[in-house]
């Protein structure tokens, strides 16, 4: 761990968030051959359309989805002596620590949840502007998946426990 000061970086894992992508993929071509397969064998054009379509919508949906979430995906976890750059949607978010009420770690997800009444306008806090933030913010947290980066989970928990002076 780097001294205090010194500012934690758990920069992105570009080839992590592709291999959740390749399986939908992956699901999606599969579910074309089995159509051209099904219109070769002669069943009529109706199912085999009807087939290919409900088949596709869930894979689609899917890579749909992780592209939609791209910026979340480019920005590293930043955590230092005065708070954390938690990445969102939105672009990245700063929170001070004393913004921080809690910190909690889920399998390989650590969230990141603030003290009632803080606001986009606390001062200190920058990023937080868009209203549906709020309330992840302040309920179930921020979400940080640590297997989109190249940190693991331990080594987040424990530059959050040091730059936060052990509070959280």
């Amino acid at each position: 761990m780097a001294a205090v000061g010194a500012r934690f970086v758990a920069d992105v894992d570009v080839v992590a968030w592709r291999r959740r992508v390749v399986p939908w993929g992956a699901a999606g071509v599969g579910v074309v051959v089995v159509g051209v397969l099904l219109a070769v064998f002669g069943v009529p054009v109706g199912v085999v359309v009807v087939v290919v379509a409900v088949g596709l919508v869930v894979p689609v949906a899917k890579v749909a989805g992780f592209v939609a979430q791209r910026r979340r995906r480019e920005t590293p976890l930043m955590v230092d002596a005065e708070g954390v750059w938690v990445p969102t949607a939105q672009g990245p978010a700063f929170l001070p620590w004393e913004t921080v009420r809690e910190v909690v770690v889920d399998g390989p997800t650590v969230r990141f949840r603030v003290r009632a009444g803080v606001t986009p306008q606390t001062e200190g806090v920058r990023g937080m502007h868009r209203r549906d933030v709020w309330p992840v913010a302040s309920g179930p947290g921020l979400p940080v998946d640590s297997r989109l980066y190249r940190r693991d989970v331990g080594e987040i928990r424990a530059a959050v426990r040091e730059y936060s002076g052990g509070r959280l």
